[in-house]
């Protein structure tokens, strides 16, 4: 079944499809372990993301925004729907905008001290919400930004970072209120990438945890470069009900169990036994009644010739084009 169900893939960066190092395929196979997944094609509006209700994951977006799809992450949110926004120099603060909110994502990278391999990959142990640092050694970043006007920071960079020539520990990550819901802004979509995941896997784990349905819609549409193209399975929960594959599943493993035990042989010599009882006393019962006519003074041979006929149409149009 799963193999009947569309698959695309897509080398553009920070795309669930992708499979190269800058793609986020890891961090979708967690989503769907999790939940359902459904990547986001098209524009909010044609979508109808205001009806909607789940996560709407966005991340490094480089394709603007149209106000119509603006207004439908507003419905969305205030529906009680949740938005991850992950950027640091794309167009995440034409969002932010056209939402009302203050927080912006800084123009320019922070360095820091503390670094995995090279003063690019900056590395954090600064965790402020416990539900998100369970098991988490540090979180690495590949030149992240910073979120300006933060108002609930969950994650900072080290003491040791330098920002427009300060230095001191700076939001990484925002959790804002927005409606009955929430935007949740983090200001490097690197953190998620296939690169870095086994060094961040335990934050990511716990940042879907933490979210309150676990319903995700990532989105796709606004990558400049976004190109699928091979065929094969995405969206596998969303097309397919469990419940239903559960029985399907259950119905093909009863299936060859009867087939290989040789109880299906047996229904089918029952079967033909049955058949050809039945034709044989429909047999003798014609002979029955041409014995009895036989016994009125009809000729018996002709009787059969006529009933022969009638079997193979040979007087009825079979064989002479009638």
């Amino acid at each position: 079944m799963p193999m009947s169900v569309p698959r695309f893939k897509s080398d553009a960066a920070y795309s669930v499809l992708n499979t190269e190092w800058n793609g986020l395929s890891s961090f979708g196979k967690l989503l769907y372990k999790s939940g359902e997944i459904t990547p986001v094609l098209v524009p909010y509006d044609s979508l109808g993301l205001g009806k909607m209700n789940g996560t709407l994951i966005v991340v490094g977006p480089d394709v603007d925004f149209s106000q119509r799809e603006i207004e439908q992450v507003r419905t969305f949110l205030e529906g009680g729907g949740t938005l991850i926004l992950a950027d640091d120099f794309g167009t995440g603060n034409e969002l932010l905008e056209g939402l009302g909110l203050p927080q912006r994502f800084s123009k320019k990278p922070v360095t820091g001290l503390t670094y995995l391999k090279n003063y690019e990959f900056p590395v954090t142990r600064e965790i402020t919400d416990d539900a998100l640092s369970t098991g988490v050694n540090y979180l690495v970043m590949s030149r992240p930004a910073v979120v300006l006007n933060a108002q609930n920071p969950a994650v900072y960079t080290s003491n040791a970072s330098m920002l427009n020539g300060e230095y001191g520990a700076f939001p990484l990550m925002d959790v804002v209120s927005y409606g009955k819901g929430r935007v949740i802004l983090i200001s490097d979509p690197d953190i998620f990438t296939n690169a870095l995941f086994p060094q961040n896997e335990p934050f990511l784990r716990n940042l879907i945890g933490s979210l309150p349905k676990k319903t995700f819609y990532v989105d796709e549409a606004h990558h400049a470069d976004f190109n699928p193209y091979s065929t094969g399975t995405i969206v596998i929960r969303r097309a397919v009900n469990r419940e239903l594959v559960f029985y399907y599943v259950l119905f093909i493993a009863a299936l060859a169990f009867f087939i290989e035990s040789g109880l299906f042989g047996l229904l089918l010599d029952k079967l033909f036994a049955l058949l050809g009882r039945f034709f044989r006393e429909e047999r003798q019962g014609l002979d029955e009644i041409i014995s009895r006519l036989e016994e009125s003074g009809l000729d018996g041979d002709k009787l059969k010739k006529i009933l022969q006929e009638i079997e193979t149409g040979s007087k009825l149009g079979g064989g002479h084009g009638r």
